[in-house]
């Protein structure tokens, strides 16, 4: 699945996304059972259930393997990405913070400056950056925002001994913002590569139609089962895109530790 396609897919809302893909497991179940039983009859099928019951024992055992597999990648994917967003916003509340302690006579222009460039920052992520980098682009008036404010904050003069030990975290602090933000960036323009999507998915189509070939004189119950493995599978497929995209989409992180920086 190229990146493009998933950004496309992982941004159908919810509402939508669940219910068609339990209806499409539904759909492929009926046409798979009714196909295969209009060409084998029941009794002709019947010999496959204790040849093809190992196989797909095997088969469903290296399947939810590879699903795991899939599943804590998307999932450590979709907890960096969040841990990230929230250290940059946590880094810049302290910086917003640490503007305060430069309350002496004469350091009310360059106060209001700290506070101005940390609410700037914030607002241009949340406003601007936070709508274009899940293309992986990176928006240039925040990349501004942020050399500003690195301006800001290593210009003013300290005065107090509290403020002279304080200057030095502020200029760590706006580099780990820097950091944080490319982390940020970084994880954004990536998700799981092609070949892991390419064995998820046969794996997936293996599990569904394997399952057509097993005989039983009732059909009906077939059928039924089948359709509950298929959209049991098809939610999982559905929860590993909605993980492998984190700002994509009603699950995605959202931007409210930026917000109340603003705040």
């Amino acid at each position: 699945m190229t990146y493009d396609l998933g950004l496309q897919l992982a941004a159908i809302p919810l509402s939508t996304s669940v219910p068609f893909m339990i209806a499409l497991g539904i759909l492929l179940s009926i046409i798979g059972s009714w196909l295969v039983n209009s060409v084998f009859t029941p009794f002709e099928l019947e010999p496959n259930n204790s040849v093809g019951g190992a196989k797909f024992g095997f088969l469903g055992e290296v399947y939810a393997v590879t699903l795991g597999l899939a599943m804590i990648g998307a999932f450590d994917h979709f907890t960096t990405a969040q841990t990230n967003a929230q250290r940059e916003a946590a880094t810049l509340s302290s910086l917003s913070w640490a503007a305060d302690t430069y309350d002496q006579p004469g350091q009310e222009v360059d106060r209001a400056a700290m506070r101005r460039a940390v609410q700037e920052y914030a607002r241009a992520v949340v406003e601007k950056e936070w709508r274009v980098m899940s293309y992986g682009i990176a928006d240039p008036d925040v990349s501004s925002r942020l050399a500003d404010m690195n301006t800001v904050f290593m210009r003013v003069e300290p005065v107090t001994e509290a403020q002279k030990s304080l200057q030095q975290n502020t200029v760590e602090w706006v580099n780990q913002i820097n950091e944080y933000r490319s982390l940020r960036l970084t994880t954004v323009s990536r998700s799981l590569i092609a070949l892991v999507w390419a064995v998820l998915i046969s794996g997936t189509l293996m599990a569904i139609i394997f399952p057509w070939f097993f005989g039983t004189v009732n059909v009906v119950s077939q059928t039924v089962m089948s359709a509950l493995l298929t959209s049991f599978l098809m939610l999982h497929l559905l929860m590993v895109l909605q993980l492998s995209y984190p700002f994509i989409g009603e699950a995605s992180i959202s931007p409210t530790a930026f917000l109340n920086v603003i705040r």
